[in-house]
C-alpha cells in the first residue's frame, strides 16, 4: 500500500512540474527535452518554442490529466484485483480436485 502510494504521489507531483514549466518556463524543457514542439509550432508564435501557456489553460491540462490518471488508476486496480480473487479461485479448485483425485488413487 505503501508503495502504491508513493508512486502515485510521484506521478501527480511530476504532473504539476510539468503545469509549472508549461505555464512559467522556468527551464526543465531546456533539460529534459521539449514535448510536442512540431504541434506547438503551428500554434503559437515565440522565437523560442515552446511558448508558455497561460496559467489557467496550464491547470485546466493539470486538473484534467490527474482526472484521467486517478480514474485509470482506480479502474486498472480493481481490474487487477478482480484478476487476483479469479486467480486464486481458480488455485483453490485445483488443489481441490488434486485432493479428490489423490483420494480416489487409494
Amino acid at each position: 500500500m505503501r508503495t502504491t502510494f508513493t508512486v502515485v504521489a510521484t506521478c501527480l507531483l511530476w504532473l504539476l512540474v510539468l503545469m509549472f514549466e508549461d505555464a512559467f518556463r522556468f527551464g526543465f524543457y531546456d533539460i529534459e527535452g521539449t514535448p510536442n514542439q512540431s504541434y506547438r509550432r503551428g500554434v503559437c508564435d515565440c522565437e523560442k518554442l515552446p511558448c508558455s501557456s497561460s496559467v489557467g489553460l496550464s491547470t485546466m491540462n493539470f486538473v484534467t490529466q490527474c482526472f484521467i490518471f486517478v480514474f485509470d488508476f482506480i479502474c486498472t486496480r480493481g481490474f487487477a484485483a478482480a484478476v487476483l480473487e479469479e486467480k486464486n479461485r481458480i488455485l483453490a479448485s485445483i488443489q481441490t480436485a488434486n485432493l479428490i483425485a489423490e483420494s480416489l488413487s487409494r
